[in-house]
């Protein structure tokens, strides 16, 4: 599951909580307060703003959350978010930060198509999965391999598609072990 941008969709970015990493599986730290503050970029401050974010951070409307809730998810810390937006001086707050607490190393490498960006760190062109180390406990987690990656089972994908959303991109995963 991944952002669909559409050609005139908003583009936000992080002014607060720099250097928390955001996107690890695990619970975050603490200390990491909300609001998470972002600020709509002004040249797309007239877009169409999107179900979920994946940049700065996994970012959600609090609606996508609930149906998120409503399938059984029960594996996402969620802290409240504030999107200002100086072009148009208004404040957007129906936005949660999503932290996915799941992280499977299920990557079938040898299959995959990635690029290596440092020692442990990859970019998934194409995620290829080992069924085997999917023990099906979980229905939302982040690739180990590349926590850009978030994977869904087939139970969330039919119930957020029954819910009619138009801009998340679904692409089925092949497996093999």
């Amino acid at each position: 599951m991944a952002q669909k941008i559409p050609e005139n969709g908003t583009v936000i970015q992080e002014v607060s909580h720099e250097r928390i990493r955001q996107k690890t599986g695990h619970f975050l730290p603490n200390d990491f307060e909300g609001p998470y503050v972002c600020i709509l970029l002004g040249q797309f401050a007239n877009g169409v703003m999107s179900t979920f974010y994946m940049s700065p951070a996994i970012i959600g409307t609090k609606q996508f959350y609930q149906d998120l809730l409503d399938c059984g998810i029960d594996n996402i810390e969620i802290k409240p978010v504030v999107i200002n937006d100086p072009v148009n001086e208004r404040t957007i707050d129906n936005y949660v930060l999503l932290n996915i607490i799941g992280r499977v190393s299920c990557a079938n490498m040898g299959k995959s198509e990635y690029n290596t960006i440092g020692k442990d760190m990859h970019v998934m062109n194409k995620l290829v999965i080992n069924p085997e180390k999917v023990d099906g406990r979980l229905d939302i987690f982040l690739a180990d391999e590349d926590t850009d990656c978030i994977i869904i089972s087939e139970k969330v994908y039919k119930h957020l598609v029954s819910k009619g959303y138009t801009d998340i991109y679904f692409e089925e995963l092949e497996q093999t072990n």
